[in-house]
C-alpha cells in the first residue's frame, strides 16, 4: 500500500517559499512550537525533495537524522552520512509514489516549489499543508511553478497568536494528472 504523501511547506503571503537566492531567513521571526512540527515529523517514515533543495539543506548539516530520503535529480550528488538517500530520475509523480510505496506510515514532501507543482501536477500528493507567513517577500522562489487547477478540498484552517495560518488540503489524486509523459517534471 503506498502512504499518504504530504507537501508541508511554509509559505509567504505572496506565495514564495524562500525569498531572492533560496533563502528562508525570513521564517525565523515565525518560530513557535505551536505548529505541532515536531509531532509531524515524528509520524513520518521519510523525505522527498529535488536536487536544489537537497543541496541547500547539505549545507546546513542533514536536519533529519536517519530518516531515509529521496532526491529527484538526474546530476551525481554527495550523500551525508548517516541517513539512506535514494537518488530517482524517474518523472517525478511516478518517481513518489514509487518511493512512498515502500512506507507504512505518510512521507514528507520536503520542497522545492518545482517538486510540489510537479507532483501535485501528476497526482502523487495527498495533502498539501501550508503555514502562510504574514509577511510578503515580493520575489523569491514561489511555491507554485506552473497553473494547478486541479481539486483541492479544504480539510483544516487554524490561525497561531503569530499570525501565521495554516491551510490543510486534500487533493483528488485523478485531477491533474499527467498521463503522456513527464509534463511539469522538475528535470
Amino acid at each position: 500500500m503506498t502512504s499518504q504523501v504530504i507537501a508541508y511547506v511554509a509559505v509567504s503571503l505572496d506565495g514564495y517559499i524562500a525569498g531572492d537566492g533560496g533563502s528562508v531567513d525570513f521564517l525565523e521571526q515565525f518560530g513557535s512550537d505551536e505548529y505541532g512540527f515536531h509531532e509531524f515529523f515524528d509520524s513520518i517514515d521519510a523525505v522527498i525533495m529535488g536536487s536544489a533543495t537537497y543541496e541547500q539543506i547539505l549545507g546546513f548539516g542533514w536536519p533529519y537524522g536517519d530518516t531515509p530520503g529521496l532526491v529527484l535529480t538526474t546530476q551525481s550528488l554527495d550523500t551525508p552520512a548517516g541517513p539512506r538517500i535514494t537518488f530517482a530520475s524517474e518523472p517525478t509523480g511516478q518517481a513518489i509514489r514509487d518511493y512512498a510505496s515502500s512506507f507504512d506510515r505518510p512521507v514528507w514532501l520536503v520542497g522545492g516549489g518545482k517538486v510540489i507543482t510537479a507532483g501535485l501536477l501528476q497526482g502523487a500528493v495527498d495533502i498539501l499543508e501550508m503555514y502562510v507567513m504574514p509577511i510578503a517577500l515580493g520575489s523569491g522562489v514561489p511555491l507554485f511553478t506552473s497553473p494547478y487547477s486541479g481539486h483541492l478540498e479544504l480539510a483544516e484552517s487554524r490561525h497561531f497568536s503569530n499570525g501565521v495560518v495554516k491551510l490543510v488540503y486534500t487533493t483528488n489524486p485523478q485531477v491533474g494528472r499527467t498521463i503522456d509523459g513527464p509534463v511539469g517534471d522538475v528535470r
